[in-house]
């Protein structure tokens, strides 16, 4: 089997399962999950609570329990000398540094996956398995997003995730990420309204006030979406994947909503500056057609 550790939210836990489902399909075996840093509900300096999101995906998901990851860390460190005598035994694989791997998809199982796997590169070559993989279940929505989703796709929508929360309010989640700031999105405006006629604005954020407060007097039609909260907030990564032009913010939520945009012509501005920490190299982040700002 191969195992993946699974952290973060939904975007981490996607990027995770994307990479983990890849090397299972190469391996010809199944993908299991290794959940328990679900079980951490107390907010800490530079943590927040996560739950297991990717429920909202029709896929099967095999669990394994914590203790069955301790026997694996204990197996391999006996895991050479098994090696001499011919045996196959679970292995341990840490992502050594942020960004694509050149040798991880050549990983063989059974193994234990740890590591974020954020790289736009893993993905190339099997980019139909994966929109496959994250298919959203439309049927499910209710009244107000089968509205929406109806009129975004009718018009042409320009979506801007504005993420805050933590980014802004957690003094070491802010010291890690950082924040986009006003700048940044009113030059992205600025330049898809160059490329751009009759759009319309659709804002999603976890803080509507400050959106609104801050883009009121822009000269375009705008819709401010506030009500997918919780665990419908894979409704928003929905609503922002189904429409034409993305503008996102430094969140793999973000990301996600942008990459499985499947529109032909869509623009996608994402900042150049991803994390404001200087120690991780993002260089294979974003995908190469995408405008860094």
């Amino acid at each position: 089997m191969l195992i993946i550790k699974l952290q973060g939210g939904l975007g981490n836990q996607m990027f995770q399962y994307a990479f983990a489902s890849i090397l299972a399909q190469k391996n010809k075996t199944k993908v299991v999950i290794e959940g328990s840093i679900f079980e951490r509900v107390e907010k800490t300096p530079g943590f927040t609570p996560r739950k297991f999101e990717l429920f909202i995906f029709d896929n099967q998901y095999d669990r394994v329990s914590e203790s069955d990851v301790i026997s694996f860390h204990h197996l391999s460190k006996i895991n050479k000398a098994k090696k001499k005598i011919g045996l196959n035994y679970p292995k341990i694989y840490n992502e050594p540094s942020f960004g694509f791997q050149t040798d991880a998809l050549s990983i063989k199982s059974p193994v234990y996956l740890k590591g974020y796997f954020q790289s736009c590169k893993y993905l190339i070559g099997y980019e139909n398995f994966i929109r496959e993989l994250f298919s959203f279940p439309v049927d499910t929505l209710d009244e107000i997003n089968k509205e929406l989703l109806i009129k975004i796709k009718n018009f042409n929508s320009i979506a801007i995730h504005i993420r805050r929360g933590d980014y802004v309010n957690d003094k070491m989640t802010a010291e890690y990420h950082g924040s986009c700031g006003l700048d940044y999105y009113l030059e992205a405006i600025k330049l898809m309204a160059s490329k751009n006629k009759d759009f319309t604005l659709v804002f999603f954020s976890d803080d509507s006030d400050w959106v609104k407060e801050q883009f009121n007097d822009l000269p375009y039609p705008k819709i401010v979406v506030e009500h997918n909260k919780g665990e419908d907030s894979w409704k928003d990564m929905l609503l922002m994947s189904s429409c034409h032009h993305n503008i996102i913010a430094n969140s793999s939520f973000s990301w996600w909503s942008a990459w499985l945009n499947i529109n032909s012509d869509k623009t996608v501005i994402a900042p150049k500056k991803w994390f404001e920490t200087k120690d991780l190299n993002t260089q294979t982040l974003l995908p190469e057609e995408w405008i860094k700002l």
